[in-house]
């Protein structure tokens, strides 16, 4: 510990004590946050290109002809940008939908918002002296400040206000709801939206990335970590109140008093138990080696190449349950959709397909494999530093994603790697080369949650 006791400001370090915090590091940012935040990053990124290029008008126009020219070569045509414009737009209210559905008791319940983007008096003092100490009028020490700055927060609060008029102005447009007066409207009102936030972002950026003293901020939305030296220098309220907790757990060692480690759960009892019989033979729990499994997945995928004519999927099989679900309601619309029309006909079932079949022989499966090993029950498989609603949160919003990709891949981890492997299909091996660089990067990020 660098203290005996917690200095009420900032003090000037010793050597010995800034070397010694330097070393430590202190967690900030979880990771649902981390991945919201390079998710919205690489949105705003997208939208703002394609958005550039979509401005036709030559009174409003500000992009060049030649990057015009490069965004219409790439999407083929300027629908085909628009459609990805309001399919990316689409997506993000989704992805922030499920964010604040499953993460408003974590992040966005009022004391929360509170402590996080709600300006104190040592907030307003901390504008002043960097206003100040930008023009060269004061060499005053900043105020201190806790978890954000106030500059930080300041953007916060600008982006909680404009993000629902964003949302809301760009589905007024793209679906043209309530007239064309509304959608007019809404023209104007997005346009000077996302300027507020652009012009809020580059300094954003600028701080985040390019200024010197801020760069741990930015390497803690890569790690979710920053060293404590940083801490306390920028963010010494936020310090103290980490150190005020260490505290805390250390007196409730030293009494011999510390607070009960929860204990671990009971293992919950079969749902179902298998018989005898069935149980004599398939008595181990473990799972197969991965590569018996592995054989026997590939054995699989040629008896359905022999047999059925085709490889495996899946991204499929979901498609057409849910073009089954559409056109139970609305036929026509499912028979003349561009997309949806492929897979449904008037007169003929979409789900009378092999991957239709093939899913529910899966899901049959591996009930019977649990059943029979005995690891038939319910629970969430998850690391001891992340929530159940957290986990619900990821899990479903890593769904949309993958099922968004897989369809704009045209195929999944299945039909498209495997089966596109087997027959040497060069997207095969593209798309298991993405799979494996996302997947490093994503276990980066999640290791401290599952380990």
């Amino acid at each position: 510990m660098p203290f005996e006791t917690l200095p009420l400001e900032p003090v000037e370090l010793t050597a010995e004590q800034a070397e010694v915090m330097a070393q430590r590091q202190l967690k900030k940012h979880h990771v649902a946050i981390i991945l919201l935040h390079w998710f919205n990053a690489t949105v705003w990124l997208l939208e703002l290109a394609t958005g550039a290029g979509l401005i036709a008008s030559s009174y409003f126009r500000f992009a060049p002809d030649w990057y015009l020219e490069i965004l219409t070569s790439i999407f083929g045509s300027r629908a085909n940008m628009l459609r990805f414009h309001i399919s990316l737009g689409v997506t993000w209210i989704v992805v922030f939908a499920v964010y604040g559905i499953f993460g408003f008791r974590t992040y966005l319940e009022m004391e929360v918002l509170q402590r996080e983007i709600a300006l104190d008096r040592d907030d307003w003092r901390w504008l002043r002296i960097r206003l100040l100490r930008m023009l060269k009028r004061t060499a005053e020490a900043l105020a201190p400040q806790g978890i954000y700055n106030a500059g930080q927060k300041l953007f916060a609060v600008m982006i909680y206000c404009m993000i629902p008029v964003i949302m809301a102005t760009g589905v007024i447009m793209a679906f043209h709801l309530f007239g064309m007066a509304a959608v007019r409207w809404s023209i104007v009102v997005h346009f000077l939206a996302v300027g507020v936030v652009v012009s809020g972002l580059i300094v954003h950026v600028y701080m985040g990335a390019v200024f010197p003293e801020e760069k741990p901020a930015f390497f803690s939305m890569i790690t979710g970590m920053v060293n404590e030296l940083y801490a306390y220098r920028h963010h010494f309220k936020w310090w103290k109140e980490v150190k005020m907790q260490e505290r805390e757990w250390e007196r409730a060692f030293e009494t011999g008093q510390p607070p009960a480690p929860a204990a671990p759960a009971a293992e919950p009892p079969l749902a179902v138990q298998p018989p005898a019989r069935a149980a004599s033979i398939f008595r181990s729990r473990d799972y197969w080696p991965p590569y018996v499994a592995g054989a026997g997945l590939g054995l699989t995928l040629l008896a359905t190449f022999i047999v059925m004519g085709q490889g495996l999927g899946a991204s499929g099989g979901f498609t057409r349950y849910l073009v089954a679900v559409i056109a139970s309601f609305a036929p026509g619309y499912a028979a003349a959709h561009p997309y949806w029309s492929n897979y449904y006909q008037p007169g003929q079932s979409p789900l009378l397909d092999f991957l239709v079949f093939e899913l529910i022989g899966a899901a049959i499966g591996g009930f019977v494999s649990g059943w029979l090993s005995g690891r038939l029950r319910v629970s969430v498989d998850k690391g001891p530093r992340i929530s159940n609603r957290t986990r619900y949160a990821l899990a479903l919003g890593g769904g949309i994603l993958t099922g968004i990709g897989a369809r704009l891949a045209r195929g999944c981890t299945s039909g498209l790697a495997l089966s596109g492997g087997a027959v040497l299909s060069a997207g095969a091996f593209a798309f298991m080369m993405a799979v494996f660089a996302a997947g490093f990067a994503g276990a980066y990020l999640m290791r401290r949650y599952w380990l």
